[in-house]
């Protein structure tokens, strides 16, 4: 694996799987948080392939966010 392929990946905040971040269909909150297609439709989430974004976002509320570091 590549260095900047391994940079893109993050772990979805509620089952921890690795999502690659830009190829996999995730959904991004915070400053680098993510949950999985899976876990993101399990919340609630709808996906609307003809606009190509989330149309109802899952809920994330009891998520720990990541935010990121000041610098």
């Amino acid at each position: 694996m590549h260095r900047e392929e391994s940079a893109q990946l993050a772990t979805c905040c509620d089952c921890g799987t690795s999502v690659a971040v830009g190829p996999d269909r995730a959904y991004a909150f915070g400053a680098e948080s993510v949950l999985c297609w899976d876990c993101a439709l399990r919340r609630g989430g709808r996906w609307d392939d003809e606009e190509d974004r989330w149309s109802q976002p899952p809920r994330v509320d009891d998520l720990p966010v990541e935010e990121s570091e000041p610098s």
